[in-house]
């Protein structure tokens, strides 16, 4: 019996975050990915932290977004958006601080998981992996240079039995 005001009580916690994603899945050196949160009406701001998460480890000056600056999904929610250049021979990560007054939230949190992401830990921080896009396998140039050859082969015999 105690439990039942407990569980009313945590329907009425507004959820952190609904959705996070971004779009392309993949990079590449120089492509822009947009990347999103949909959060409770109750946050004043998000900020969104962009970290490498390998070799060479860099993290970017975050960006703010105001909740009058975001766009209403006309359900209490809003979705916060941002964009991120992918710098050369980086390996990106986000996440996303929530603020409410004086207390922020981090997006993803210890344990989050989100359907189709990939969450990794930086010292304790959470971040969103945004995969590279595979590099093809070098192709062999088998053009002119392989036929030259053999052709020059045959060429320089021909010239040399005509005198």
């Amino acid at each position: 019996m105690r439990l039942l005001p407990l569980f009313a009580l945590l329907l009425l916690v507004p959820a952190a975050a609904a959705e996070v994603n971004h779009n392309p899945h993949e990079v590449d050196e120089g492509n822009t990915f947009m990347a999103w949160i949909d959060a409770d009406e109750i946050y004043e701001e998000v900020k969104f932290y962009v970290c490498t998460l390998e070799d060479p480890y860099t993290c970017y000056p975050p960006q703010k977004v105001a909740r009058e600056d975001a766009e209403s999904n006309g359900d209490g929610t809003y979705r916060y958006g941002f964009s991120h250049q992918v710098g050369d021979g980086v390996y990106p990560g986000y996440r996303y601080e929530l603020i409410e007054g004086d207390n922020e939230t981090k997006a993803p949190a210890e344990g989050e998981s989100y359907p189709g992401l990939t969450i990794e830990d930086m010292q304790g921080s959470y971040y969103v992996r945004v995969d590279r896009k595979a590099t093809p396998p070098a192709e062999e140039d088998e053009g002119l240079p392989a036929v030259a050859l053999p052709v020059a082969a045959i060429a320089v015999a021909w010239v040399a039995r005509r005198h």
